[in-house]
């Protein structure tokens, strides 16, 4: 057989491709190109024209009796048809577009089409040919109902739009009103006479239930054997829980001798801990629920009591074995949070007492249906749960609970820690006393309104707050995971080598990765936040889809995704073009044997063309309208006409600072006799900061208008000099050796380029070294001059090399008889004889 010597393909895989080939070919019509079994089904499209008139009847029918609806006496945003008009809304809404970006281009044909035959003539129409004349009466016409068609297809996305507007605010007025409806006040006597004899009675059927199940026993089957099974089940369930924690803890658990683990090591070893402890009980009480799922299906108040009570132990063992595991008390290698092992210690035992709080309410709202109690016992009951929570929330916002701790050296290290602490960590600590007090503040609400009669006000905070919490550690988790694993991939030297980047670039592109994971994760932590306190998630979602989409200014639409997409474009074209500009430079125009100046000048110019290319990509996208754009340039064009030239020079020499930045913020530069620190680029000047503390302003025109240094342009790679004199009778090569010593052995000094140093002149008293050295910040230039300064003087000192002062020749003239003995000698008295001195000075 043919295929069985096919050497390309892998075993077996000849034998499939031929079949497949055989069925393709055996499956092609007569027509060719269209399979046997889609040719009846392939149907051409219905014309745009068709497709846009039967929808919009379609829409405007839906968008009237959805109108109807809503304006009926009565309506309730529970009303379940609320979230089915919101569909058929939003269905409208994503359909609307497509059809209306087909039309308006329709309407734009028509109009070049109109364009192309000119305007008509005026007074007598005859002159025009007929069939012209015809042509403008047909693209006349179909140009009108093409905008008649746009202006249907807005109208109905408009109409869409309000109505769910009617509706959210439908859904928040009803929200408002009901939480604020009156409700039993808990504490008062009738409340809990009501709830006492409402108690007593509850008793009561609790009691009876296992009598009534013992009671409906078959005779075939007695309980005490359905109990016997029960416990076995529950002896393999405990056989199979340690077997399935040593297991996991074994394999995933946290190992002890590993020193600093990362993030996704801790939280995958709390997990496993968390996971190996809550095991255990969660087989064996979850056979008890199952057990009594079916065992007591004949008995409603027994089965929801025992499955409810069984449920909340359940949470309770679970909640304490991930708490202890998040929490880690005793390891703070492996702790998931910044506490220490007291705070550790209470967090977990606050965390518990709440998972016993949340497992009884939800162990009494599963047996309410059955118990029947009246309205004012559910009111007290909910009352007394969430006024428990609220405490437990307060005390969770306790500042001993989140305070930073003094180190093991005492409160001296937590000052000085609080001292040198960088501006993230101010605004993390006050983003953490902020939403202390809103937890706080919150949390007394909702108990003192279920406490005065509002209790739907007290449980919608209170629930809502838990929520949120929860929602909060869990989003602060996986954000910590995911960070930890994009930092390990960013400094795996595979990728590093692959992609050929530097720190520095990995650092950048670390930073925008974290800042894209933290947006997502903000989208989806409001995503799941917004239903908790009542906002619908689609309307979350279909406001950031608004944001996303445009928001109409006057006549003005900004839209977020076209203006990201827009920079996007941006930044891809000018990439493309320095991967252009570096081939042609490297690999092209290197082997045409050209200048370099040539080449460097053909580089510069496709940048620059690139640039225009990349710029006019974005504005296109963005969909910026040109016509604002020529009319500032009209603008700019007048004032320059009226003597704003110079306003103008600097507007335009800032602008290319910003673009090309041959200076930034944060640079040493020197510009003319100015030296300091850029500290502000604006379009008419910039601010340099002297080291006096004194600002300098510039006008960008007199920068680009003559050179200047800048020291730290593409990095802050930089040289330190320091010139020294000796004595001629020093040794010159032993005094090279010291000097190279000495700048080797500074700690800011690169060992490469190494340090070297040279002797630069004779001078007239003293032999001129340099000593050269590098470092990687060259802002620290003037403090490693000064400690290899200070440096070479004790070494000097201590092999005996001297550093001579300068001499200078001073005349001293002998005095003659008669001079005066003090006061200066007389202008006019002849000279007298002189004689030199040589006197150090």
């Amino acid at each position: 057989m043919a295929w069985m010597s096919l050497p390309l393909l892998p075993r077996g895989f000849a034998p499939l491709a031929c079949f497949v080939v055989l069925l393709t070919l055996c499956s092609v019509g007569p027509g060719g190109g269209t399979p046997v079994w889609a040719q009846d089904e392939a149907k051409p499209a219905a014309p745009l024209a068709e497709r846009m008139d039967t929808g919009v009847k379609a829409w405007e029918k839906a968008l009237n009796a959805i109108d109807a609806a809503l304006n009926k006496p009565g309506v309730a945003a529970t009303d379940t048809s609320l979230d089915d008009y919101a569909a058929k809304l939003r269905q409208i809404r994503e359909q609307v577009p497509s059809l209306l970006t087909e039309a308006t281009e329709r309407v734009g044909e028509a109009e070049r089409l109109l364009a192309a035959l000119g305007p008509a003539p005026e007074g007598d129409k005859t002159t025009e040919p007929t069939d012209i004349r015809q042509r403008r009466t047909t693209y006349t016409t179909e140009l009108t109902a093409w905008r008649a068609r746009v202006a249907k297809a807005e109208l109905a996305a408009t109409r869409a739009e309000a109505l769910m507007g009617r509706i959210a605010a439908l859904r928040r007025s009803t929200l408002v009103t009901t939480l604020f409806d009156p409700t039993p006040v808990p504490w008062s006597a009738s409340v809990l006479a009501t709830a006492g004899n409402d108690a007593l009675r509850a008793l009561g059927q609790i009691g009876d239930a296992p009598d009534a199940w013992f009671a409906s026993a078959p005779p075939d089957q007695p309980r005490g054997q359905t109990l016997g099974l029960v416990a076995l089940w529950g002896l393999g369930g405990i056989v199979l829980g340690l077997l399935g924690r040593w297991l996991v803890l074994r394999q995933f658990g946290r190992k002890p001798g590993l020193v600093h683990p990362t993030y996704s090591q801790r939280t995958l070893g709390a997990l496993a801990e968390g996971l190996g402890n809550g095991l255990l009980p969660s087989m064996v009480l979850g056979g008890v629920i199952l057990w009594a799922q079916g065992a007591l299906a004949d008995q409603d108040l027994l089965r929801h009591l025992m499955t409810s009570t069984v449920a909340a132990i359940l949470i309770t063992v679970i909640a304490r074995a991930f708490t202890r595991a998040a929490l880690a008390p005793g390891l703070p290698d492996w702790r998931l949070t910044g506490h220490d092992d007291t705070q550790a210690r209470k967090l977990a035992r606050i965390i518990q007492g709440l998972a016993l709080v949340l497992a009884v309410d939800l162990m009494l709202w599963q047996t309410t249906g059955d118990l029947d109690p009246a309205p004012e016992t559910l009111w007290l009951v909910t009352s007394a749960l969430k006024l428990a929570e609220g405490v437990i929330l307060v005390r969770l916002s306790g500042r001993d609970l989140w305070r930073r701790q003094a180190g093991p050296e005492g409160e001296a290290v937590a000052q000085v820690a609080a001292v040198a602490e960088d501006d993230d960590a101010r605004q993390g600590r006050l983003l953490l006393l902020l939403g202390r007090g809103v937890v706080i503040l919150v949390a007394l609400v909702g108990m003192g309104a279920g406490l005065f009669g509002y209790g739907r006000l007290g449980s919608f905070l209170i629930n809502g707050l838990l929520a949120t919490c929860a929602l909060t550690g869990v989003g602060l988790v996986i954000r910590g995971v995911l960070r930890d694993v994009l930092g390990l991939l960013s400094r795996a030297p595979w990728l590093r080598a692959r992609l050929g980047w530097e720190e520095t670039a990995l650092g950048r592109t670390r930073f925008w990765l974290n800042a894209a994971l933290d947006l997502l994760l903000v989208s989806g932590y409001t995503l799941l936040v917004a239903p908790v306190w009542g906002i619908p998630a689609m309307e979350v979602f279909d406001t950031v889809v608004t944001l996303l989409t445009g928001i109409k200014v006057g006549s003005v639409t900004i839209s977020v995704l076209n203006i990201s997409v827009g920079i996007g474009v941006f930044l891809a074209a000018m990439a493309l073009t320095r991967m252009v500009q570096g081939t042609l430079q490297r690999k092209v125009l290197v082997q045409t044997g050209m200048d370099p100046g040539v080449r460097h000048s053909l580089t510069t110019g496709l940048g620059y063309l690139g640039a225009v290319v990349a710029s006019a990509l974005a504005v296109a996208t963005m969909g910026i309208d040109l016509t604002n754009v020529a009319l500032i340039a009209g603008a700019l064009s007048v004032g320059i006409g009226f003597g704003l030239q110079n306003i103008v020079n600097n507007f335009v020499s800032g602008l290319i600072i910003l673009v090309e930045r041959p200076i930034k913020v944060g640079d040493w530069v020197i510009i003319a006799q100015h030296e300091g620190l850029v500290k502000r680029i604006s379009f008419r000047a910039t601010e340099l900061e002297t080291f006096t503390q004194a600002s300098i302003i510039l006008p960008n025109a007199e920068i680009l208008s003559r050179p200047f240094i800048n020291l730290t342009h593409r990095n802050r790679l930089g040289r330190v000099d320091v010139k020294v004199g000796v004595a001629y009778d020093a040794d010159p090569v032993r005094v090279k050796e010291i000097l190279t010593e000495i700048a080797r052995a500074h700690e800011h000094v690169l060992s490469l380029p190494a340090p070297w140093a040279v002797l630069t002149d004779f001078g007239d008293s003293a032999l001129i070294f340099e000593v050269r050295a590098y470092t990687s910040n060259v802002m620290n230039r003037g403090s490693i001059a000064s400690d290899i300064r200070l440096e070479i003087n004790r070494r000097f000192n201590e092999e005996k090399i001297v550093i001579p002062y300068p001499h200078t020749v001073q005349l001293h003239r002998q005095p003659r008889p008669g001079d005066p003995v003090e006061g200066p000698v007389a202008a006019s008295r002849p000279p007298g004889d002189w004689e030199m001195d040589a006197e150090t000075v």
